[in-house]
């Protein structure tokens, strides 16, 4: 067995740009993060499943959710908070759930399942791959043999 079959049609320069279309994922990590010129946000990234036949099987998707730049006094932490609730019931928490702070609800989300819409859109001379909607999973079991096992914090060694 060799090391790599050289296939052209699968080359591509840079990150991986998912085609538009739905995809079935799994919630790798959820942190803060920040644009260069300061902008906050929320950066949830998404693994394709390996367990679900589907294109892009095994690559990352990241998943933008922007802080509001007038945030109301019911937005959790600056950020939507009808975004926020809508993340919350399609990776399935239960209805009354709560968390105390928005660092216990990104922890929450490793390891749930999540379908996503990618659309392309150009900004800045650059056509990227964005997160347009967001659905509950078509497939909540997640089959073993997928490269994906959440791990708790139990299980490390440090």
């Amino acid at each position: 067995m060799s090391f790599l079959k050289i296939d052209h049609e699968k080359a591509q320069q840079g990150r991986y740009m998912p085609p538009e279309g739905q995809y079935e994922c799994l919630i790798k990590m959820a942190k803060y993060s920040m644009t260069r010129n300061g902008t906050e946000y929320l950066h949830i990234a998404l693994l394709v499943r390996d367990d679900v036949e589907q294109e892009g099987m095994g690559e990352s998707i990241d998943w933008s959710v922007w802080r509001k730049r007038s945030p109301g006094r019911h937005d959790p932490d600056g950020f939507a908070a009808g975004t926020i609730q809508h993340i919350s019931k399609v990776v399935g928490f239960e209805n009354g759930m709560e968390f105390a702070t928005i660092d216990d609800w990104m922890r929450a989300l490793k390891g749930r399942t999540v379908r996503v819409e990618i659309k392309h859109e150009e900004y800045n001379d650059r056509v990227r791959a964005r997160v347009a909607y967001s659905y509950e999973t078509e497939h909540p079991e997640v089959k073993s043999g997928s490269d994906f096992a959440p791990v708790d914090d139990e299980d490390l060694p440090f």
